[in-house]
């Protein structure tokens, strides 16, 4: 590793954040083309790397680099309800709410999706949580779930949208069960979404 990556405590970096110590160099982002082609660092995006060497000896911070590498945003949607185990399956792309333009970034170490939603939409059930690498932003499960269903599920009501949910997306029954109503009520409201109104009514027939 490059004495200059030394100093850096987790296996991501900005360019920002190394272009101080890069004073030396005449063009500092020649020398961290450089390092990406020495295989040192790897690019996500411009301007934002994972240092190899901290990736290897570590598990790459999947979390941590969906709320950096675009934003503001945090996790949702399927990535979050798979956290929550409310769903079976392993999700594969990680997938963020923003209040930026929706986009895709294929990367290196795998695909962060981010959808948009208006500030209204986006500043209600946010959570932080923490794991090895540091602290994110995750939605609550009420409102990875409200996300999910206004984005996939809008045009669904009453059974058909109780039946997408367990039967199509497998969903853990007592968990929906479970959720915090008047949470949900509130993401409701803010939200002004009838889809997202509807679901609680649906839960109410569980």
């Amino acid at each position: 590793m490059h004495p200059i990556l030394r100093f850096a405590k987790t296996a991501y970096i900005q360019s920002e954040n190394l272009k101080p110590l890069l004073k030396e160099y005449s063009n500092p982002d020649d020398f961290l083309s450089r390092l990406v082609k020495k295989g040192e660092l790897i690019r996500l995006k411009n301007g934002f790397f994972l240092i190899s060497e901290n990736v290897n000896e570590k598990l790459v911070p999947y979390e941590q680099i969906a709320n950096l590498l675009y934003g503001p945003s945090y996790i949702s949607f399927e990535w979050a309800l798979s956290f929550y185990r409310m769903i079976p399956e392993g999700v594969y792309v990680m997938t963020s709410a923003s209040v930026a333009k929706s986009r895709v970034f294929n990367t290196a170490v795998g695909t962060f999706d981010y959808v948009y939603l208006s500030h209204s939409r986006y500043a209600i059930g946010i959570d932080q949580k923490e794991n090895a690498a540091g602290r994110y932003l995750i939605a609550t499960p009420e409102k990875a779930l409200a996300d999910l269903i206004h984005l996939k599920s809008h045009q669904l009501q009453g059974k058909e949208l109780l039946d997408d949910l367990i039967e199509a997306r497998r969903m853990d029954e007592d968990q929906l069960k479970n959720l915090d109503k008047i949470h949900l009520r509130e993401i409701a409201n803010q939200y002004g979404s009838r889809t997202v109104m509807n679901l609680i009514n649906v839960l109410g027939m569980l």
